[in-house]
């Protein structure tokens, strides 16, 4: 049965939760707190976890099930047994810049909406966007160590951050030639590196590496512009 317990201390008494929540598992108290008031009826679904503000609420005892349509082994197997190819393949490049214009947009419109929500908590959110995009992946966890969940992680962003990475006992540096994110942010007029959506990213990435290496890790930027060099530490480490 799943467990979800609320630490009271983070409440920002936003009633998210309680909206979100299909089996009514919380209720609010006179003093505005969230309390888990029917904790049986909780199905897991984790969506109290996941929009919380504060990520003060944790649910435990479920299992999460991996995406298997994602993994690009059993894509290919369902390609071969639909015998259709994936919409992917037939993007021009018209198509593709298109969509680039209108990911920077959106992109740029979060950035906006993240620093005025969040304030200086940016880098938080892009650190848990990176650990719950690592779901989505799963194929790198089936990599065997750090430097085949690198080259896993190489072969699937290619398109958009390419990047070459060296392991140093524990230490990642992780240096980008390419990043989408440059085009982006020196079209608004921004400086690469500095810009909210460079730190989102530069967070992102973090929680994505620590995901499927099962570690927590400090970023540091050791250098920006055409092409910038990512060091990832771990913390205690």
């Amino acid at each position: 049965m799943a467990t979800v317990v609320v630490e009271g201390a983070g409440c920002r008494e936003c009633r998210l939760c309680i909206e979100i929540c299909p089996t009514k598992v919380f209720d609010q108290s006179a003093a505005g707190q969230v309390q888990v008031a029917r904790g049986a009826d909780c199905i897991g679904c984790s969506s109290c976890q996941y929009i919380c503000p504060s990520r003060c609420i944790k649910v435990s005892d479920v299992a999460v099930q991996r995406p298997f349509f994602r993994i690009e082994e059993n894509a290919s197997l369902v390609r071969r047994l639909l015998q259709k190819e994936p919409v992917l393949s037939c993007l021009t490049e018209a198509d593709l810049n298109e969509a680039l214009r209108d990911v920077a947009v959106r992109l740029l419109a979060l950035a906006d909406s993240v620093t005025e929500t969040m304030g200086r908590g940016q880098r938080a959110v892009g650190r848990k966007a990176g650990s719950l995009a690592a779901l989505h992946l799963p194929e790198m966890y089936e990599g065997v160590g750090v430097q085949e969940v690198l080259d896993r992680m190489r072969r699937r962003f290619v398109g958009a951050f390419d990047f070459e990475a060296t392991i140093d006992g524990s230490d990642v540096t992780m240096v980008f030639p390419h990043c989408a994110m440059h085009a982006v942010v020196e079209g608004a007029g921004g400086k690469v590196g500095d810009h909210v959506l460079c730190q989102l990213f530069h967070e992102y990435w973090a929680g994505l590496v620590g995901a499927f290496t099962h570690k927590n890790f400090a970023v540091q930027m050791l250098a920006t512009g055409s092409s910038c060099t990512m060091q990832l530490t771990p913390r205690g480490g």
